[in-house]
């Protein structure tokens, strides 16, 4: 153990965070427990290599289902203490992810009542550590309390802003009209569990779900790493692809989004027994505008730039290939199939207003100038106006409207064989079609093909090991995949 190691032990074991029982099992074995979550700091030696550091947070009640996990180099105090720092921020917080309660409201709350009652029932039957109750709109507006979250009725629906402000921890959302009126409790479970998910689990690849359908040589040995950003949360998770077959894979996550968090699970990847050096190329799939290696964040006060792809080859002496994830997935469903040469893959999070596209043409990948093609800000800026209606993105109606505006402006600028559709909220692709159709009036032949996406993460992956393959044999420009 080396004076930075020590320094950091000490520094592990001499936290405290309120109504949590430090044990220190030995020296490289650390436990934070908590009444609804366990904690532990692990530090691996590895022969030639920095001790590696594993943070590890499991609830209680899904201990098989880490909410925070990742592994690090121990080469730098400063970063070491700032991701320690992120993992007793989120144990002081698991709290909030014990029994998930959800509040049903209408205007009497008599219909409610008897929809949460089923709703329990069927959590009951599944083992869901859910909690549902339901209380009149304005009863629960007064009373408050705390909710993860708050489900309307259609028929209050209109007043989610408000509710959304007096509960302000809480998801707020309007119930589906057909989810509602037809006391489908298998459907608003669903919901359910995808609003208060953060959608960690990244299975076991099946070597049968997704298959090269377009010419691409695949000889090579190429680690993916794809990393999704959403409300509450940074999943990360990456495999090594050799000569197409997954022969390792892992995921991370986090509360906070670090780009630098790429670099720490590269690092460590020897400790699962894989040797850098012995990747042709790695592919990075990221959120952001991607050009040339570099990732830009564009925040409401700064925008924030980092070269991840240069940090990455010096220090390993690999090829790195670095692309926006909607536009990894957009290859992904390209390589796929052979029914369409050219698609869009639209990309958009519950609750926000707009969203990602990749977009193949005549099976060419569209950059655009500075690689901002597929960003949909200013798209909808000027549908909307830059005053649009924040509201929209939680409900399935609002969402629906969002993507068919988008996709009709898509229409009118590419005309793409098909859309693929990847947005939790907009299932139903006739009702889709029918809205895209009311701005397309005598124009309907010239709406796409829609395709629901439900496999995302596995088209970023399998999209990246294309993009990588393509590289590494065809590295000129605009050439098909």
């Amino acid at each position: 153990m080396n004076q930075l190691g020590n320094t950091f032990r000490k520094h592990v074991a001499s936290t405290s965070i309120p109504g949590c029982t430090v044990t220190k099992v030995d020296d490289d074995h650390f436990v934070f427990e908590t009444p609804n979550a366990t904690g532990a700091v692990t530090f691996y030696a590895i022969e030639g290599m920095p001790e590696i550091v594993e943070l590890r947070i499991n609830d209680a009640d899904q201990p098989d289902e880490p909410t925070f996990f990742l592994h690090f180099e121990l080469e730098d105090q400063e970063r070491a203490e700032e991701l320690f720092s992120q993992m007793t921020e989120a144990l002081a917080q698991q709290e909030h992810y014990d029994t998930r309660r959800v509040l049903l409201c209408c205007t009497a709350g008599m219909t409610t009542s008897m929809f949460a009652a089923k709703l329990q029932e069927a959590a009951r039957t599944l083992s869901l550590d859910y909690s549902f109750e339901a209380i009149p709109l304005e009863e629960a507006k007064a009373q408050g309390g705390t909710w993860d979250a708050v489900l309307l009725a259609p028929q209050v629906g209109y007043q989610r802003k408000m509710v959304a402000e007096a509960f302000p921890d809480a998801v707020v959302v309007e119930m589906p009209a057909k989810i509602f009126a037809t006391f489908d409790a298998v459907g608003a479970l669903r919901m359910v569990m995808h609003l208060l998910s953060d959608h960690t689990v990244f299975s076991q690849p099946d070597a049968e779900n997704l298959k090269f359908m377009r010419h691409v040589k695949n000889d090579k040995r190429i680690m993916c790493v794809t990393c999704i950003k959403r409300p509450a949360s940074t999943w990360m998770g990456w495999r090594i692809y050799d000569s197409g077959t997954v022969v390792g894979y892992g995921r991370a996550v986090k509360p906070k989004h670090d780009v630098r968090d790429i670099e720490d699970l590269i690092a460590t990847l020897p400790a699962q027994g894989f040797a850098v050096e012995d990747l042709d190329a790695i592919g990075i799939a990221v959120p952001g505008v991607v050009s040339r290696g570099k990732v830009t964040f564009h925040g409401k006060n700064e925008d924030n730039t980092y070269d991840l792809g240069h940090a990455i080859a010096k220090r390993y002496h690999t090829k790195v290939f670095v692309e926006n994830n909607a536009r990894a997935a957009a290859v992904g469903c390209y390589v796929s199939q052979t029914d369409y040469d050219s698609l869009v893959l639209h990309t958009q999070q519950t609750g926000l207003p707009g969203g990602g596209q990749g977009i193949i043409i005549d099976g060419h990948l569209s950059k655009g100038r500075k690689s901002y093609a597929g960003e949909l800000g200013p798209l909808l800026n000027a549908v909307y106006g830059p005053d649009r209606d924040l509201e929209a993105a939680w409900t399935p109606e609002g969402m629906r409207d969002i993507v068919a505006r988008t996709l009709a402006a898509d229409i009118s600028l590419i005309s793409p064989d098909a859309v693929f559709v990847a947005v939790d909220l907009v299932d139903d692709m006739d009702a889709l079609r029918k809205e895209i159709e009311r701005f397309c009036p005598g124009l309907e032949q010239y709406v796409p093909d829609l395709i629901k996406v439900t496999d995302y993460r596995e088209r970023i992956a399998f999209g990246m090991l294309a993009l990588c393959l393509q590289k590494l044999y065809n590295p000129q420009p605009h050439r098909k995949h």
